[in-house]
């Protein structure tokens, strides 16, 4: 057996707006993935949901609306578990998800068949939507492509990985990461505070563990208040919300980010990370950004 952990989304409600991301950790079975690699480059449209990328593929043969996200390692299909057994946690409770093997998945060109993948209810946010979801696109499917998000356009550009150059030409910068697990993980610094931060796609809201509030000089927080956090354990918790000043990765000020303060303390203690927080959707969206796993790098360009 091996371990794998999904952090993907919670539902996060600040105001009027929401966030999902959701924290699953299970043991699962290892599967033998087949693999047919993207043989070109594709330029894929995609829609807005809560800061989440949305894309249409295809699971065996129906057709349906995905979430891609960097903080989940495989597939995860919106499907009510019949499991009755907690077999995993959430950001704050167990949860019941069951593990399936996808027979086939396509994606622009990006053909995978026997992929493991789980049972998630996210019902939830199709709610608050209004738009029918079948699942979340991860690790697995994304870790043999470049990955370049251009929020602006609302595009996402699949790019093969040939070579060890990248697919992305002339970028103003260029970020290494670390993995931990399936998480791509990078340096940062506020003020004098050295950080860890994994990188999720799927998370409307930046993300720092509550214990970094009070090592974070005061003259760089402002717009503090009061929000909500759900989980998909259906849980609700009230966290810190602010606005920092200045983020710095390597090279490169983030001004004014937001971010939720929560406890995420199991992260360390039960699944093993060694992660400060998340960079999601205010990240993202500075400018256009490629991942490349096989390289271990982001690019970056505004």
């Amino acid at each position: 057996m091996k371990r794998l952990i999904i952090l993907c989304l919670f539902i996060t409600q600040i105001a009027e707006a929401q966030n999902f991301v959701s924290f699953l950790d299970v043991d699962a079975a290892p599967s033998k993935v087949k693999n047919t690699p993207l043989a070109t480059s594709a330029t894929i449209p995609f829609t807005m949901l809560e800061g989440m990328m949305v894309v249409e593929a295809t699971v065996n043969n129906q057709k349906g609306n995905f979430i891609i996200d960097t903080g989940a390692p495989t597939l995860v299909l919106n499907e009510r578990p019949v499991s009755k057994v907690q077999v995993g946690r959430g950001i704050s409770e167990g949860l019941v998800t069951d593990e399936v093997i996808v027979k086939e998945f396509n994606w622009s060109g990006i053909n995978k068949k026997n992929v493991d993948a789980f049972k998630v209810d996210i019902s939830h946010l199709e709610k608050v939507s209004g738009k029918e979801l079948a699942g979340i696109i991860g690790y697995e499917i994304l870790k043999e492509v470049e990955l370049l998000v251009d929020y602006a356009a609302q595009t996402v550009v699949l790019s093969p990985i040939k070579s060890k150059k990248s697919a992305i030409k002339k970028p103003i910068a260029v970020i290494p990461f670390t993995m931990q697990a399936h998480l791509p993980v990078i340096k940062v610094k506020i003020g004098k505070k050295k950080l860890r931060l994994a990188l999720d796609t799927a998370s409307e809201s930046n993300i720092l563990d509550a214990k970094i509030y009070n090592k974070i000089s005061a003259d760089l927080i402002s717009n503090e208040q009061v929000g909500e956090i759900q989980g998909v354990d259906q849980q609700i918790k009230q966290v810190k919300v602010a606005t920092i000043a200045q983020t710095d990765v390597k090279d490169l000020p983030f001004d004014n980010m937001p971010y939720l303060f929560t406890d995420l303390a199991h992260l360390k203690s039960e699944s093993g990370l060694y992660i400060d927080g998340l960079l999601g959707y205010p990240f993202f969206k500075q400018g256009k950004m490629s991942i490349n796993y096989k390289e271990q790098k982001i690019y970056v360009w505004r």
